[in-house]
């Protein structure tokens, strides 16, 4: 009886090893399964409100008033005041572009599709995309030029690379007879 005694407390530290082995596998998988649920939760949270904002501007891109940026005296275009919440873990949201095409960290605005393209990135999480029909919807930067806002030299995307609450506008504008959306962020001016 001895002799069993002394194989089962010889077992006893290979045991204690083998079930913090167990533990430790358990929170390692845990604390990356969380870390991958914050960033498919934060590109949910991107893409439901991206989404909200293209069914606004679907009604301003069929009907809305368009305002021709190169006349000082036109007025105005129609509108969409939207107010978006994005998370602290946002790289990028660029409306028009890929901010991003070589995924080094080099940042250009030139467009995509003409334009018709939001692209957006989690930290953590690959880069996303959502196409638009090229017909209806040219993302442009706004540009505050002489008391009005207007299309800069040829265009390019409007990119966001700051967290929290940013409230944007879009107007429906033209430029060379040619329909855009023009893209600006309310806070970026003093009035």
């Amino acid at each position: 009886m001895t002799n069993w005694d002394n194989d089962a407390v010889e077992q006893l530290p290979i045991r204690l090893m083998m079930s913090l082995a167990i533990i430790a596998a358990i929170l390692i998988l845990v604390a990356y399964s969380s870390g991958s649920l914050r960033t498919f939760l934060a590109e949910q949270q991107v893409e439901s409100q991206c989404r909200l904002l293209e069914a606004s501007l679907s009604t301003l891109t069929e009907s809305g008033a368009v305002r021709d940026v190169d006349d000082m005296n036109a007025a105005e275009g129609t509108k969409r005041v939207h107010t978006i919440s994005l998370p602290d873990s946002l790289v990028y949201l660029s409306f028009g572009g890929d901010p991003d095409p070589s995924e080094t960290g080099w940042y250009t605005s030139e467009l995509v599709e003409d334009g018709a393209v939001i692209f957006y990135k989690i930290q953590g999480g690959s880069k996303q995309v959502i196409w638009l029909p090229k017909e209806t919807y040219k993302f442009r930067e706004g540009t505050f030029i002489n008391d009005h806002w207007t299309i800069d030299g040829a265009g390019q995307s409007f990119i966001i690379h700051t967290s929290g609450t940013l409230t944007l506008v879009f107007e429906r504008v033209q430029k060379n007879h040619i329909s855009y959306i023009l893209v600006h962020n309310t806070d970026d001016i003093d009035s």
